[in-house]
């Protein structure tokens, strides 16, 4: 049974013990920012070359919904919760205290979120990972 998050993508550059991997853009991919945009409907992401691919290879790559939804939920939702709770405590005390928390707690929440990246760079947990080197024939 093939993995939903798999996606098919074809080897561009190697950069040391990095491959550049180009896919076709579809329908469920926003502009998250995990990966590079290339052109209108092709996107390309920097990950380990674990196979040892080489340039023209095509590739199975997993880019799991799951962590995906993960990631977006993380970075849209932590700063708008952020900024809605200093909004409504600071508005308590004087308007213009609400909008000063609600930037000051939304920047806060930016700043979790630059922690929760390092942490999740250093452990990979969010980075696509090449399954497979696929034959010519193969889909």
């Amino acid at each position: 049974m093939e993995n939903t998050g798999s996606h098919i993508g074809i080897v561009t550059s190697l950069d040391g013990e990095n491959a550049k991997v180009r896919f076709q853009r579809n329908s469920a991919c926003g502009h998250c920012g995990a990966c590079m945009t290339v052109g209108e409907c092709e996107m390309e992401v920097s990950l380990p070359n674990t196979l040892n691919a080489k340039i023209g290879d095509r590739v199975s790559v997993d880019l799991s919904p799951k962590r995906m939804v993960q990631a977006s939920l993380l970075a849209y939702a932590v700063p708008l919760v952020l900024l809605i709770a200093g909004v409504l405590v600071g508005s308590r005390i004087a308007d213009w205290v609400g909008l000063v928390l609600g930037i000051a707690a939304c920047g806060i929440g930016y700043l979790i979120l630059r922690l929760v990246d390092i942490r999740a760079r250093k452990k990979k947990s969010f980075q696509p990972v090449m399954e497979r080197i696929l034959d010519e024939d193969e889909e």
